[in-house]
């Protein structure tokens, strides 16, 4: 993928919020871990790609004006044979209007020590900025957040990692396993990196990203890019 040319295509054709499908290939390219995903437009594509990829699967219907798919039923969820893919499709259906009939099959990822949010913002004075913090369905409630102007470094990165109040849940909270840092460190450090390359990009909103004491995974992203006469 060329990323540079992605942008610029989207940006001319006025396509400027990628979903959720184009948001993680492109973080798969910059080295980000997404789960295994097709994007299928029948059921019998949908069935297909969902003994490709394995069980447990999840269905997610693609649009642009749905931001908060667990809001709106639009994402199914841990579904475990073709009986409950073909149910899934089938609802999904209900809610489609005649445009939206993607559907996006993808592996369910594995429970984790919790969910994070990592985010990017175009401050008008000071450039993009990043956001890291608890993520999941919460985040808007909790608002337990750091943020650093961009290009952070790997000190950065910590400060804003420890800067949070729920660091404690990422550190053996109660008996749960340490988190593994230096995973979340090398994420700020790829997305710092991509928005000083591509300053198309005005704002980005990786969440959840579910953290292990190995690893993470981001399970769900949308990243909207800068109008065109907006575009520096």
């Amino acid at each position: 993928m060329n990323i540079t040319q992605v942008l610029k295509n989207k940006i001319e054709s006025n396509q400027t919020v990628l979903t959720e499908f184009e948001s993680k290939e492109l973080l798969r390219e910059i080295g980000i871990l997404v789960p295994d995903q097709k994007l299928t437009s029948s059921k019998d594509e949908t069935l297909s790609a969902a003994e490709e990829i394995g069980f447990p699967i999840v269905l997610k219907l693609i649009a642009e004006d749905i931001v908060h798919k667990s809001d709106t039923g639009a994402v199914k969820l841990n579904l475990k044979n073709i009986k409950e893919v073909e149910d899934a499709y089938e609802e999904l259906m209900k809610i489609a209007s005649q445009k939206e009939k993607k559907i996006s099959v993808q592996k369910m990822a594995d429970e984790p020590i919790t969910e994070l949010i990592i985010g990017m913002t175009t401050d008008p004075q000071f450039g993009p900025a990043l956001m890291f913090g608890i993520g999941g369905i919460l985040v808007e409630l909790l608002e337990d957040v750091s943020f650093r102007i961009a290009p952070i470094t790997e000190y950065d990165a910590n400060e804003m990692i420890h800067d949070i109040k729920g660091f404690p849940i990422l550190d053996g909270f109660r008996g749960k396993p340490k988190a593994d840092l230096v995973a979340i460190v090398n994420t700020l450090m790829k997305i710092s990196d991509l928005v000083v390359k591509h300053e198309e990009i005005n704002e980005m909103d990786l969440n959840p990203v579910f953290i292990y004491d190995k690893g993470l995974i981001c399970v769900d992203a949308r990243i909207i890019l800068k109008q065109k006469d907006n575009n520096i």
